[in-house]
């Protein structure tokens, strides 16, 4: 994670051309071990397009939580690389209603990282949503999703209206069953390659 400084004085008092206003949205972000709730200029037309273009996201006023000690830090500004990132609570717009497709929400139950998530995919009818899900863009979104994980502080529960998820880091895939038995199968196209950098020793080595 690579934490920016604001810009400079001398930066700050410069005029600029103006420019329509680009929207701000609030994200809650999951990684290997942290959560971070932050603000994030929305570029394109949704959350989802946005996190599928880019591979790195500048957030700003964000505050960072360790799930490892639950100690927290609030940084003006820290970019953050799609790799670190698991899964994503969205906010803001769905988008143009003329681009979306008539589609069929089947609910599945995935593991990313430390994360059980439930939720619906949205697949085209007729259509396996297992492989659906293998072979969306990296960002994969979840309506009316739930993501479980424990913490310093007993078993936390949260739910979304959507959630993305990162496809590369899924561990596993499968139907939804009852919430209180696991998936019988896991998809080993889905093995999850995990988190090649930790989250919390580089928002812990730094002041701000």
């Amino acid at each position: 994670m690579v934490f920016q400084a604001g810009p400079h004085a001398a930066d700050a008092g410069r005029s600029t051309p103006e420019a329509s206003p680009v929207p701000i949205v609030e994200l809650t972000v999951f990684a290997g071990d942290s959560v971070a709730f932050g603000r994030l200029s929305l570029t394109a037309d949704r959350v989802t397009d946005l996190m599928n273009d880019s591979t790195e996201f500048e957030f700003v006023d964000t505050y960072l939580q360790s799930l490892n000690d639950s100690h927290g830090l609030l940084v003006r500004t820290v970019v953050v690389a799609r790799e670190e990132i698991l899964a994503v609570a969205v906010a803001g717009p769905r988008g143009d209603p003329t681009r979306r497709i008539r589609t069929r929400p089947i609910p599945v139950e995935l593991r990313v990282g430390r994360y059980d998530v439930s939720g619906n995919i949205h697949v085209i009818p007729g259509t396996d949503p297992i492989i659906g899900f293998r072979r969306r863009r990296v960002m994969v979104p979840l309506t009316e999703a739930t993501i479980e994980f424990d913490s310093p502080d007993g078993r936390k529960l949260s739910r979304f209206g959507t959630l993305l998820v990162n496809r590369d880091l899924t561990d596993w895939i499968a139907p939804a069953t009852r919430s209180d038995v696991r998936p019988p199968s896991v998809v080993p196209e889905l093995e999850g390659r995990g988190l090649e950098r930790a989250f919390t020793p580089h928002l812990l080595t730094h002041k701000v």
